[in-house]
């Protein structure tokens, strides 16, 4: 669950770019009020979660129905655009699904018996994941019943996959060959995504009994010195997922000596953070939400 985290900057989760030290500033609001903004967002995020998942078992986080075995050779860095943008065709008949359903399998030893699809139905379902309009699908020459993991708002999993082997190359392709149903669209909270308390949104989380562990982007010192801050977790729970709010304490001392007439300023650069907190009851099959668009994070346990 690597992440890129240097570099990157969430609006409203990390300081600032150039925010210059002893300027006089605009009132803001106490740090009672934004946690209490940030607990009815987070309430707002479960509500649309569980809208939205209605009877669905889990939901697949990120693009990871998708993958590859391999990688392509020098000769082939022209078909990189094509394969990423998963756009591919039959070049004769593909297998029928060996039988009616397959199993996703979690490290905890739950399982969940889903429809098998066939290995026709999973190349149409990745073209329609199409990202490069201007792409010619690539011909695929077979496929075989493999099984991948996939990222799941339960934690990963193992499921059915096929693997397709393509035209011109040894690189295979993989994709899911489970039926999760209607892909689920959870909603974010009305108004602006970028309009949220200050604070931190989480990206990534690891559950450990009642112990679950958020990263963030964030800065890289602590609230001791000028330009860090330090970061408190919060849980809202309910049934069937935790929305994490993440709390930030920004430096709040007197700006460094600096030579006369110049001032400090805060780059732009965040870093990977991390921030825990402990749960009512573990986290089971239940997701984890941030609370900027209310979308589950990645989940390891």
């Amino acid at each position: 669950m690597a992440l890129a985290a240097a570099g990157l900057m969430s609006a409203g989760c990390a300081p600032p770019s150039a925010v210059v030290q002893g300027l006089d500033e605009p009132s803001l609001p106490s740090a009672a009020e934004n946690l209490q903004r940030l607990r009815e967002r987070a309430r707002v995020v479960l509500a649309n979660y569980d809208k939205a998942m209605g009877d669905a078992g889990f939901v697949v986080v990120g693009r990871t129905e998708s993958g590859s075995v391999g990688s392509l050779e020098t000769r082939n860095e022209h078909l990189k655009q094509v394969v990423s943008a998963h756009l591919f065709t039959a070049a004769g008949e593909l297998p029928a699904a060996p039988r009616q359903s397959g199993e996703a399998v979690w490290a905890s030893g739950e399982r969940l018996a889903l429809p098998l699809i066939s290995a026709a139905e999973g190349l149409r379902r990745m073209a329609a994941d199409n990202r490069c309009a201007e792409c010619a699908p690539h011909p695929v020459t077979g496929a075989r019943l493999s099984t991948m993991r996939v990222m799941t708002t339960r934690g990963e999993a193992t499921v059915p996959a096929w693997e397709y082997t393509l035209a011109e190359t040894k690189m295979r392709v993989l994709r899911a060959a489970v039926d999760g149903g209607t892909p689920v669209q959870v909603d974010p909270p009305d108004g602006n995504p970028d309009d949220i308390p200050n604070g931190a949104v989480a990206e990534a989380a690891r559950a450990d009994g009642l112990r679950l562990t958020v990263k963030f982007t964030g800065s890289r010192e602590g609230a001791g010195e000028p330009c860090g801050a330090d970061y408190t977790a919060e849980a809202v729970e309910s049934e069937r997922a935790v929305a994490v709010l993440i709390q930030e304490r920004p430096y709040s001392g007197p700006p460094p000596s600096v030579a006369a007439g110049t001032t400090h300023a805060c780059l732009a650069i965040g870093y990977l953070r991390t921030a825990a907190v402990t749960l009512s009851e573990p986290l089971g099959g239940r997701a984890v939400l941030e609370v900027q668009q209310g979308q589950p994070v990645p989940v390891k346990n």
